[in-house]
């Protein structure tokens, strides 16, 4: 799969009916105001700048309820993201929003931009945890959002979150089990974690919360990667993504840069663990070596080759990733 670039937009808790327990768009991305044109061009030309030469970049708005703006101000953005799609200077647009706010009303608005992706934060499949999260939206609202989506054809991805007050193993593998059955492009999961000024930092602080630990974490999300990639689907990101003076904010919980190849490895040991005849394509030697080298003594005690093909071959059979994973949960399944 090629890389895609995408120019993202923050607009901090924009749309927001209600702040979710663990949310602070504030501390999370350092930005507090709404963009307007100036910046909006900046931030673009920022990106252009940055990225190779004659790419075709997506423009994503995030950290707001995007179609849960009012009308006016949604459209503002929209056009703003549709004119560098009219002169080439996008391909495509992307938002994130929450279930209750995609409607058949918003996608009749949406229909006149070049919208290639939408991501709805369902965060649980369980409503006792969204109602424990402060979430929005409930089951149904969340069903409601997906037939529309699917009804009219329009790409769209899933959040979830582990670790929510309310949650469990159980709770957070099953959701990531009910996602396999959904028309998704795209998977994202990150654990919670505690940030400054947000109701879970209260919580937290009062003994009502006890996050997950890291290692519980890397464990339990690698086991829901493994779940989802079994079914084709992709898991895009792995954590939450904190810059620069932003990881300050972090209180508490299973936080760390390098979330994404932590959990990368955890999958490889477990493959190691239960294939270690087995033979890799070398494209994923680095997460076979694992971060910081975590899976060398593993490595060298087992007989895993690497290989130019792009198929793993076990036992002198010939297995994509894909098939890989679900062999892997046969044998040893939650």
């Amino acid at each position: 799969m090629s890389r895609e670039y995408i120019i993202p937009i923050f607009i901090p808790h924009a749309g927001c009916k209600k702040i979710c327990v663990f949310c602070n768009e504030f501390s999370a991305t350092g930005i507090r105001l709404k963009p307007d044109i100036k910046k909006l061009d900046e931030t673009y030309t920022k990106y252009i700048e940055y990225f190779p030469k004659d790419v075709e970049p997506f423009i994503a708005f995030y950290g707001s309820t995007f179609t849960g703006m009012e009308k006016e101000l949604m459209k503002y953005y929209l056009d703003w993201a549709q004119d560098k799609v009219a002169y080439d200077k996008a391909i495509g647009i992307r938002f994130s929003t929450s279930p209750e706010e995609i409607t058949e009303e918003k996608i009749n608005i949406l229909k006149d931009y070049t919208i290639s992706f939408i991501e709805i934060g369902i965060q649980s499949f369980y409503n006792d945890v969204l109602e424990l999260a402060n979430r929005p939206h409930n089951l149904e609202e969340v069903w409601k959002a997906i037939d529309l989506l699917e009804k009219y054809n329009i790409d769209y991805g899933v959040h979830l979150m582990t670790g929510l007050p309310g949650s469990s193993y159980f709770k957070d593998i099953n959701s990531s089990i009910i996602a396999t059955f959904l028309k998704v492009k795209s998977v994202r999961i990150h654990p919670t974690v505690v940030l400054k000024n947000s109701t879970l930092e209260k919580m937290y602080k009062n003994g009502e919360y006890k996050p997950e630990t890291l290692e519980e974490s890397i464990s339990k999300v690698a086991r829901m990667t493994e779940i989802i990639e079994s079914s084709g689907k992709n898991v895009i990101r792995l954590g939450i993504c904190l810059y620069g003076k932003e990881k300050e904010n972090v209180v508490a919980g299973p936080y760390h840069d390098s979330f994404g190849d932590l959990v990368r490895t955890k999958i490889a040991e477990d493959i190691i663990k239960a294939f270690p005849e087995l033979i890799v394509p070398i494209k994923y030697k680095s997460n076979f070596i694992g971060f910081k080298k975590k899976n060398m003594k593993l490595l060298k005690e087992s007989k895993i080759q690497f290989h130019d093909n792009k198929v793993f071959i076990l036992n002198n059979k010939e297995l994509s990733y894909v098939e890989l994973l679900n062999l892997l949960l046969n044998k040893k399944f939650i």
